[in-house]
């Protein structure tokens, strides 16, 4: 089911420990020439056979199993239309799951975009099993973490490179009134490279512990970075309650109570995420704390007035897990009328919301 994204979002370190990177051929930056397009499929829109020419093109790297990537999907929709004629807009997929020389992830890619419909609405592509596009570019300009956007000029070269939703829109609008100061851009990245090592020297243990699938360690690691650094504590917290829940119900419940009545009293995403974490039987929590659950759960409810329906659904499987079937049954209902009401409601979502009311209604009898 589709739910809220986690309050900690590690993006570079945690997609970079998911990915075995090729290693790449170059090292690449701004100011340099972008590298070919060399993709296994071309799923959407024209085909992109080059580069520059005097044309200004965007090119996006993302992946089907990447959160952030979904979230800003929209929004890239929104910028090639907003610049249609004016700079091309091309989305190429990595790092998909996928054994060696297993081309079946492309019919999933395939799926996802017909799919997202118009809310994906520009060029995409998905590169091949060897990895060479992410290589080449990603691992080459030293980006281990998704979304990221290239800005290329009309020369071909690479102008800028960030997040799609941080700095895009204006890179590319500077760019095409050839106001873009890439001489800063480049500066900019050299900082920005240069706090990214530190930040990984920083993690290095954290991230051999996560390797490693050492849970207790990792909270171990975590607790070290607030003690040198207490202004990291709210960062890692719910990256802090996720690991410790997988080795230690009892203190991870007690910890999701402090969230709920410490820092995120009053952030219905939060409590959402926490509840959902522990009611939802994917987690397999063996001893959950029904009554905390449906505390946090009711929270989140009340704080959106009862009208949003992802947040109901949790707290209707929070009532079903405490036995109170007459208020589960009630509040999925709910949960589901308002999202049958609600426009481009995710489909996924809702199929097993609906699932879930016929599963009451039976245990109700």
């Amino acid at each position: 089911m589709a739910r809220f994204p986690a309050l900690l979002l590690l993006t570079a370190a945690s997609v970079s420990l998911a990915m075995a990177q090729k290693p790449a051929t170059r090292s690449i930056g701004i100011g340099d020439t972008a590298p070919p397009l060399k993709v296994a499929k071309w799923l959407k829109g024209t085909p992109v056979k080059s580069l520059g020419k005097g044309k200004i093109h965007v090119v996006e790297f993302w992946a089907t199993w990447c959160g952030p990537c979904k979230v800003s999907i929209p929004h890239l929709t929104e910028l090639a239309h907003k610049y249609k004629g004016k700079a091309t807009f091309t989305g190429v997929s990595v790092w998909e799951h996928h054994a060696p020389g297993d081309v079946s992830y492309l019919k999933n890619v395939d799926s996802f975009v017909k799919e997202m419909g118009e809310k994906m609405d520009y060029n995409i592509a998905a590169e091949g099993t060897e990895g060479a596009m992410a290589a080449s570019w990603m691992t080459a300009a030293g980006q281990d973490g998704i979304p990221t956007a290239f800005v290329i000029d009309p020369k071909g070269k690479i102008a800028w490179i960030g997040h799609p939703m941080d700095g895009l829109d204006e890179a590319v609008g500077k760019m095409i009134a050839g106001k873009l100061d890439v001489k800063a851009e480049a500066e900019k990245a050299r900082k920005q490279k240069e706090e990214n090592a530190k930040r990984e020297l920083m993690y290095a243990p954290l991230k051999a512990k996560l390797v490693a699938k050492d849970h207790r360690g990792a909270v171990e690691e975590v607790d070290k970075l607030i003690a040198a650094h207490p202004e990291m504590k709210n960062q890692f917290a719910m990256f802090r309650f996720m690991e410790q829940l997988k080795f230690d119900e009892a203190a991870a419940q007690k910890t999701a109570a402090e969230l709920g009545d410490g820092m995120l009293k009053d952030s219905a995403e939060g409590l959402n995420q926490i509840a959902w974490t522990l009611v939802d039987e994917k987690t397999g929590v063996k001893n959950l704390d029904t009554a905390l659950a449906l505390r946090l759960a009711t929270r989140a409810a009340d704080l959106t007035k009862h009208e949003e329906p992802n947040i109901l659904d949790t707290l209707a499987v929070a009532y079903f897990r405490a036995g109170q079937m007459d208020e589960a049954l009630a509040t999925e209902k709910k949960a589901v009328s308002i999202a049958e009401g609600t426009k481009e409601f995710d489909a996924a979502s809702l199929k097993e919301m609906k699932a879930r009311l016929e599963q009451y209604t039976k245990a109700k009898g």
